[in-house]
């Protein structure tokens, strides 16, 4: 029985770590998007808001994240386009979709305020820094 407790609380304190270096990776990511994008126009009240902001971005973006990642490496796989065409189908996608689900998340929050400038400046900028498809695949 004191074994079980012992690996449980091992592993409740592994994935604690876990959790928190997550969110701290994520808070740094934040912050330098959100001073990046402010250049060009946007505005938070908190740095909590700016969080919330991106978390919200992220999580109405993840299924359109997934198809503009999945769509250029099925379409690479299955021979139609080679790694170049994949790529340059998948920046204007991810682009855009980046674009969309912070919008979205700018009109459900009142206390960010983006401008069209600095979402496309974030849209680009990560659809730039996550080509999905490598030249080892």
């Amino acid at each position: 029985m004191k074994e079980k407790l012992k690996k449980l609380l091992a592993g409740l304190l592994g994935s604690g770590i876990m959790v928190l270096l997550l969110f701290g990776v994520f808070a740094v990511v934040a912050l330098i998007g959100g001073n990046v994008m402010r250049l060009f126009g946007f505005r938070y009240d908190s740095v909590g808001q700016l969080l919330l902001y991106f978390l919200l971005g992220e999580v109405l973006g993840l299924p359109l994240d997934l198809l503009s990642t999945a769509l250029p490496k099925a379409l690479y796989h299955m021979g139609k386009v080679n790694r170049r065409q994949g790529n340059f189908l998948y920046i204007p996608m991810d682009a855009l979709f980046t674009m969309a689900a912070f919008w979205l998340a700018d009109r459900f929050m009142d206390s960010v305020s983006t401008t069209g400038l600095s979402l496309c400046i974030l849209g680009l900028g990560t659809a730039l820094a996550t080509l999905p498809i490598r030249k080892d695949d």
